[in-house]
């Protein structure tokens, strides 16, 4: 629905307020619906509908004539469009940090002063070890990374969004500047224990998120939107793994693959989109099985865009591992973290992140058991610690003086886009 309504006023020849007169709104093109067809003018000669546009995409456009008397009449335009609202850029370029580097969203960190606050650290990712803790950089995001914050996603137009529960369970934008502004309402109908919602974006900025219901897109402010093909019931989708496929924006710009893991089924899920829509001639597809371990531990998933290939992060007490799925279905093991070891050697890992540098392919993720960041290069199967300076990975989470980790848990990570 339209911010403001359509209004028109009808006066006589004479400027004077007729009685009883009529106005018709009748949708010429668009497709969409006003509030009231046939208005009564009011004592100011004032009739007005509300109107909301339709599905298409284009110039909407609506006529108001005088009932009886089409040849009075006046007509409005108003545009729809798929990504675009007059609150965001329109351009798709990183417009603050560094490219390459890591943003480590956390609940609490030894890198802020103040009590029970957490926020968003940069990580140089380049260059570890990093000589000092003024390599990391905070944004500020005025107390909003708390106890309740689910996930964090860096938007290519240069805002951060974050899902968090607070009196209401919503989406948060925090654009270049730090201004913090609500984006979104998540959904009221679960219990506490399935809130949490992981979020992702497209190369076209469009915001993309899973909650124990399946998938969902925020298209505009408030407007989210779910899928009949891909929306669940019993509320057992994992609401830690979800990756998009932006390759086929190649011939379809608007095109992209959404990935997520019901856990009923044990299947790794494919849902193939045209726009805000499930694209026709492939909508829900089953990709992989998966283990019980690996479907219900999924802490994290991500696509590699340039081959497809999909990869999860699983963390639970009897499987610790990186799981490489192609595009067909084929599921291998690229890395084992018991291979390192048991306990705090094998560690406890949280989300991940893909990257393209120098040609090589990686991928990041945080052991918080051990206050690291691991990468793992793809291509030669080699897992390296980034850190190796104590004071500096203590400034990843919040310890106490017995060294018990204190709310330090991290929420989102994410690369930020090379140009």
């Amino acid at each position: 629905m339209l911010p403001e309504p359509l209004v028109v006023k009808v006066l006589t020849d004479a400027g004077g307020i007729p009685e009883d007169a009529r106005v018709v709104f009748t949708v010429v093109q668009g497709g969409g619906t006003p509030s009231s067809a046939s208005v009564r003018v009011d004592s100011r000669g004032l009739a007005s509908t509300s109107y909301t546009l339709g599905p298409l995409a284009g110039t909407h456009i609506i006529e108001a004539a005088i009932d009886g008397n089409s040849s009075k009449s006046v007509f409005f335009e108003e545009t729809s469009a798929n990504f675009f609202c007059p609150e965001q850029k329109d351009t798709f370029e990183v417009t603050y940090r560094t490219p390459h580097h890591l943003l480590l969203a956390t609940r609490k960190s030894g890198f802020y002063t103040g009590l029970n606050t957490g926020g968003v650290v940069e990580v140089d990712v380049i260059i570890p070890p990093l000589p000092s803790t003024s390599r990391f950089a905070e944004i500020l995001g005025q107390s909003i990374f708390d106890t309740n914050v689910f996930d964090a996603a860096f938007s290519a137009r240069g805002d951060l969004y974050v899902a968090r529960r607070s009196f209401t369970s919503e989406i948060l934008k925090i654009d270049p500047q730090g201004e913090v502004t609500f984006f979104a309402h998540l959904d009221e109908n679960l219990l506490p224990t399935d809130l949490y919602a992981e979020l992702s974006m497209n190369p076209s900025g469009l915001l993309v998120g899973c909650d124990a219901n399946g998938p969902f897109v925020v298209g505009c402010r408030d407007s989210l939107l779910r899928y009949p093909e891909a929306t669940y019931a019993n509320h057992n989708i994992n609401s830690d793994a979800l990756a998009v496929d932006p390759r086929r924006q190649g011939e379809d710009p608007l095109g992209e693959d959404i990935y997520f893991i019901d856990k009923t089924s044990l299947e790794l899920k494919r849902l193939a989109m045209d726009s805000l829509t499930v694209e026709p001639a492939r909508q829900l597809e089953t990709v992989a099985s998966l283990s019980k371990d690996q479907a219900e531990s999924a802490r994290g998933m991500v696509c590699d865009p340039g081959q497809g290939y999909v990869y999860i992060l699983v963390d639970s007490d009897d499987t610790k591992e990186i799981l490489e799925v192609t595009p067909d279905g084929t599921v291998t093991v690229v890395y084992d973290f018991f291979d390192r070891g048991s306990g705090d050697a094998a560690g406890e890992q949280r989300d991940l992140a893909f990257d393209i540098y120098n040609g090589r392919h990686y991928l990041y993720t945080l052991d918080t058991l051990n206050d690291n960041i691991l990468r793992f290069d793809i291509g030669g199967r080699i897992l390296v610690p980034m850190f190796n300076d104590s004071l500096l990975q203590s400034t990843l989470s919040n310890r106490g003086m017995n060294g018990a980790l204190i709310g330090g848990e991290r929420v989102g990570l994410v690369v930020l886009k090379g140009q």
